[in-house]
């Protein structure tokens, strides 16, 4: 994957802010430290939702052969990974 072909780090997490704030509607504020399953409930079914509504979004590929929970922790962690394996389509 050639680096420029991801999306910037800021603009995967604004617009993961945005469709977690639009599908879970939480009660505080999402930041890049929340945590998703923990604190918003995000389930693995919903959990796809997001990265292929993110996907559309941003008109990305995103590699989820390595994406395992531990990488998905808080939307910190899911916004470094889809930076780091994602191309654009």
């Amino acid at each position: 994957m050639l680096e420029h072909d991801a999306p910037p780090r800021d603009q995967v997490v604004e617009r993961l802010t945005v469709l977690l704030t639009r599908m879970l509607r939480p009660d505080a504020p999402v930041t890049e430290q929340t945590q998703l399953m923990d604190e918003l409930g995000l389930s693995s079914s919903l959990g796809l939702e997001l990265l292929l509504a993110l996907e559309d979004e941003l008109e990305i590929q995103i590699d989820v052969e390595e994406l395992d929970e531990d990488r998905m922790a808080t939307l910190g962690d899911l916004a470094d990974y889809i930076t780091a394996n994602s191309t654009a389509r």
